[in-house]
């Protein structure tokens, strides 16, 4: 039975001193147990328990509850709060990892037959807690930044989309200005340009969003799918016959050959999202050319194709065709579209890829469930 003389601060502190390792194994097999789930083969807290450690026997040895070195509080807690979050864990995992640290150090002492109460428990905990801080601080933070990111992204993206139905509500009011010919009056003429007017200053707002919103660093998805099961044709055919100014512009004929038959387990208003981007595309390339609207079942999976018939992607720009602010200098865009796409379809668990031979045209393909997951 262990003694309270035993239990005095400078002795636990000659203790700890010479079983470092020991110490550190312990909580290391209690660590394992926590995050064997998780599958990380990152940096964990291990990294800087030796330092940690270190600073709280020096702080046992002077019977006196110190701070983090400038180098400590600087880097491993505050870093280790990063890692972790894009780890994917919660901060309570990561308040976990460091409260094992602390039934670490009570069984080694119990071990050696001593006792962690009454200063040098004060003395310990006040080290972990200042550890504990730094590093949810730091998660915390790092959680707000991509959080925001995602937030101008979203809002980047929703004012991409409006780009092409503002191009298709511009070209149908032209379209009706000119089928009125000479029987427009002077007060038909004064709406016609009051509407043009404002169709310029939603594209002007549109712009100072996507000039002020739009960030390359950005991480993971913005989108939250809403799923349902909907039959594809329909949501196409819409999207067609909506675009129809945009592609009677260009002299491009859009054929729907999906199947009347093939249904989807998605998010509608996503998906027609999907598509609209993909047509956009092809309508910069395909000018008086044809694109085609596939779709095919396959063992509960749909695999949709955009293709057209157009000048096809350069080359040196396949590779990147989805990265975000990919963009072809000799065609007006964001380099947006595509971005949406890719990760649209991902947060819906499919993929994305692009094939074309320049000048022969280009052929995009991505995959949806047709059932919810089992």
């Amino acid at each position: 039975m262990p003694t309270q003389e035993h239990c005095t601060v400078a002795h636990l502190a000659e203790v700890f001193g010479g079983c470092q390792e020991e110490i550190i194994s312990e909580w290391r097999s209690h660590a394992n147990k926590l995050l064997r789930n998780l599958k990380l083969d990152k940096p964990t807290i291990t990294d800087h328990l030796p330092d940690l450690i270190s600073e709280i026997t020096r702080d046992l040895a002077s019977s006196a509850a110190g701070v983090l070195s400038v180098e400590h509080a600087a880097g491993s807690p505050p870093v280790h709060g990063v890692q972790r979050f894009h780890d994917g864990l919660d901060v309570g995992q990561v308040v976990a990892e460091y409260n094992l640290l602390r039934t670490a150090f009570i069984t080694v002492a119990e071990r050696h037959d001593l006792f962690v109460v009454g200063e040098a428990l004060r003395i310990i905990n006040h080290r972990l807690d200042e550890a504990v801080r730094l590093a949810v601080t730091a998660f915390a933070a790092q959680q707000a930044l991509i959080r925001k990111e995602q937030e101008d992204e979203h809002l980047a993206f929703i004012a991409h989309d409006l780009r092409t139905p503002l191009n298709a509500v511009s070209l149908l009011a032209d379209a009706v200005k000119e089928e009125l010919g000479e029987a427009r009056s002077g007060t038909t003429d004064e709406i016609f340009a009051a509407l043009r007017r404002n169709l310029g200053c939603v594209e002007e707002l549109i712009q100072k969003v996507l000039n002020a919103k739009v960030h390359p660093s950005g991480t993971g998805s913005s989108f939250q799918p809403e799923r349902r099961t909907f039959e594809l044709w329909p949501l196409v055919q819409r999207l067609v016959l909506d675009l129809k100014a945009v592609s009677s512009k260009h002299d491009i004929e859009v054929v729907n050959e999906i199947s009347h038959l093939v249904t989807v387990f998605a998010d509608a208003g996503l998906i027609s999202q999907v598509f609209q981007n993909l047509l956009g595309n092809a309508f910069k390339y395909a000018a008086r050319g044809r694109i085609v609207i596939r779709a095919r079942e396959d063992a509960g999976t749909v695999t949709c194709v955009v293709q057209d018939n157009g000048a096809g992607i350069p080359l040196e720009m396949l590779s990147s065709v989805f990265h975000k602010l990919a963009s072809d200098p000799e065609k007006e865009g964001s380099g947006l579209g595509l971005t949406i796409v890719k990760q649209i379809v991902e947060a819906h668990g499919g993929t994305v890829s692009a094939e074309s031979v320049h000048g022969s045209g280009a052929t995009f393909t991505f995959t949806l469930p047709q059932e919810p997951a089992a």
